[in-house]
């Protein structure tokens, strides 16, 4: 039987980088998986796609790429393409010169270089760009020039670093679905450098977050939403559904409680805390509902009933930290209206730094 080896896997890599450092990380990337490498700025993200791309040795750990050990091999023979942050087009070079540039340096034929051209330039439409040079493109073509370009070689894993963050709303959402495209026709691994929480998740299979030089957190973006590992993740994912409150000890055990309602029993410590609930599991109601055991009801008020296009809802204004999404006829639920928040206590997933 053939043994099915992760695309990325990284053990226990560590390196120094004037006074940063990447501290022992470890990462498993499965074949085809879209991957998110999420975290705040400084984090290391780009220093450790680098050092995956072998731009960089580490000073301890191993890189794998389905299954060889590329720890210190040529960055040429990782089979990678690569779309650096800054796209790093070569500016003398005509778009289909820069495009086909990889193929020209593996010493491919002309016609071959031809062929491998022609569905690039169409699934990323810039075959009408073909004749002129990265000066005179666009952001948003500039990005696809890139891409085209880290295609072309037909890589096993691709690699992109922070590839929106420079476009504007529309070019970000078209590239976003011609990345969705790509990945599902070729079924090539990506790994995608971001920042923002709704592009990870329009994208990607699993989220990566990472927190001064480690990874944190590593797994479907449902799991990550739903069970965080602590507040950092929590607030770095910007979780519209955390519920603040505080465990305290009494004779019975440690009990995490909001305001003066008991929630639930923990073996967490004792301070402050914060649960999180699948927001499937909510229901808002403008009468008090009825008592059902195992069932945790919270009095609140409406701060506010969004009417925007953008992600209209209700935003609670006391102890719970929630965003409801729909649309709320303003009258039945009016700001400062009093509501219910009912769910079942057995979902809550206790959390705290």
């Amino acid at each position: 039987m053939v043994t099915q080896h992760p695309m990325i896997a990284i053990r226990d890599l560590s390196l120094r980088v004037g006074e940063f450092t990447l501290q022992q990380v470890g990462l498993q990337v499965q074949r085809g998986e879209y991957c998110i490498l999420l975290g705040p700025t400084g984090c290391g993200k780009t220093l450790l796609v680098e050092t995956i791309c072998g731009l960089n040795v580490p000073d301890s750990g191993t890189i794998h790429l389905d299954g060889r050990d590329v720890t210190t091999a040529d960055p040429a023979r990782r089979g990678i393409g690569y779309v650096p942050q800054d796209y790093a087009l070569l500016p003398f070079k005509t778009v289909e010169q820069n495009v086909a540039f990889g193929l020209e340096a593996r010493g491919l034929p002309k016609a071959e270089i031809r062929r491998r051209l022609s569905p690039i330039f169409e699934t990323l439409d810039i075959g009408h760009l073909r004749d002129r040079y990265p000066a005179r493109l666009s952001g948003g073509e500039r990005q696809r020039v890139a891409l085209g370009r880290a295609l072309a070689i037909k890589p096993d894993l691709l690699v992109l670093d922070e590839p929106l963050s420079a476009l504007d709303e529309g070019t970000c959402r078209d590239l976003m679905g011609r990345l969705k495209e790509i990945h599902s026709r070729l079924k090539t691994t990506f790994l995608h450098i971001c920042h923002r929480v709704e592009e990870a998740l329009t994208l990607g299979d699993t989220l990566a977050v990472m927190r001064d030089g480690w990874i944190e957190q590593k797994g479907p973006s449902r799991e990550l939403f739903a069970r965080p590992k602590n507040l950092f993740i929590a607030n770095f994912l910007q979780l519209p559904n955390l519920l603040e409150g505080e465990i305290r000890k009494t004779p019975a055990g440690n009990l995490f409680q909001i305001r003066d309602t008991a929630v639930k029993p923990t073996d967490l410590p004792a301070g402050s805390a914060c649960g999180v609930v699948p927001m499937h599991e909510l229901t808002l109601s403008t009468r008090p509902p009825a008592a059902e055991k195992g069932y945790v009801v919270l009095r609140d008020r409406i701060a506010a009933n969004l009417r925007g296009p953008q992600q209209p809802g209700l935003r609670l204004k006391e102890n719970v930290r929630l965003f409801i999404a729909g649309l709320f006829p303003a009258d039945a639920w009016p700001a400062g209206q009093e509501v219910f928040l009912r769910f079942p206590c057995a979902k809550l997933h206790l959390l705290h730094e």
